[in-house]
């Protein structure tokens, strides 16, 4: 198999169709929501440029015409995006990072009471926080639901039946998983998504770049890094009734350069950034105040039975 599909594409599937729609909710790498129908060599339709060159879309008679379209969700009453600035890097110091990242995990789903994911970039990271959590004794508080000590199906659903277990995921799980509703409200992303330089798909298409003199992290890890950062959050908004918090626990997405392209790609949840004891803060006020949307009637029909009760009682 070739290693650029783009020109089979552009050859035998959209030089042969008259017209062809390519739809998702993460195919454009840069900024968010811009309601607009755009020709292909409009500046604006930079943010497609990844998808298109991998597509072959990038020849006269086959330039796409592109729209980034608003969503339907209400990200920023609905949702809140946190990021802690005072944990080591990743990248700097992995062992800091990976006991940094536990106890972000353990305050979030403390804050949350459980319900909640948190995404990896490799099973080895998994398996090290399964055992960090287990060790602070997180699975006697919460059901511990860990990718690759059951099937990914057989884990979604205890974690739907559960309403509060944390699960810790990869690969799959950043993708076409959807738990709507209360038994998702938090989300934890442990390190920006970048592709492991070493393994061979991603080695070659690197190599290949650079034999060109272009540059493989902007052109290809950025790109990849910037949708797969999109498919994850979006695995916490599924209705629109959902509400929840996303944290990303790597600080290199306010303190390199590349992070504001990738923050400003994200849904435009209402944001909270500093470090860790102010997050939490607030975090925990978001789930400390206002219902479930599902559950506002509910909660509204308490507060007027006990605003009687009490009105009642001063007569």
């Amino acid at each position: 198999m070739p290693l650029d599909l783009a020109p089979l594409l552009r050859e035998d599937l959209f030089k042969r169709n008259a017209t062809t729609i390519v739809t998702s909710a993460t195919l454009a790498a840069g900024a968010r929501d811009q309601s607009a129908l755009r020709d292909s060599r409009s500046p604006a339709c930079a943010d497609f440029a990844f998808l298109s060159k991998r597509l072959g879309l990038t020849e006269e008679d086959v330039a796409p015409r592109t729209g980034l379209f608003p969503s339907p969700f209400r990200y920023r009453e609905h949702s809140l995006l946190a990021v802690a600035t005072d944990i080591p890097a990743p990248n700097v110091d992995a062992a800091g990072h990976q006991f940094a990242a536990a106890r972000l995990a353990l305050d979030l789903a403390g804050a949350a009471d459980g319900g909640m994911f948190v995404l990896f970039t490799s099973h080895r990271d998994v398996r090290a926080m399964a055992s960090e959590l287990r060790a602070r004794g997180v699975d006697r508080r919460w059901p511990l639901l860990v990718h690759g000590e059951d099937g990914r199906d057989t884990l979604l659903a205890r974690f739907r039946e559960s309403g509060r277990a944390v699960l810790l995921g990869t690969a799959s799980f950043w993708e076409g998983v959807d738990v709507p509703g209360r038994a998702l409200r938090a989300l934890m992303i442990a390190k920006l998504p970048f592709r492991v330089p070493s393994e061979p798909i991603t080695a070659a298409h690197c190599e290949a770049i650079a034999a060109r003199g272009g540059d493989a992290f902007v052109e290809y890890m950025l790109p990849h890094a910037a949708l797969r950062l999109k498919q994850g959050f979006g695995r916490l908004i599924r209705s629109g009734t959902d509400r929840g918090v996303v944290v990303i626990a790597d600080p290199r997405i306010v303190t390199k350069s590349y992070g504001r392209g990738l923050l400003d790609g994200l849904p435009p949840a209402r944001r909270k950034i500093g470090p860790w004891p102010e997050v939490l803060e607030e975090v925990r006020a978001f789930y400390s105040t206002g219902c479930h949307p599902e559950e506002q009637r509910n909660c509204n029909a308490t507060r007027t039975t006990l605003e009687d009760r009490l009105h009642r009682s001063q007569l």
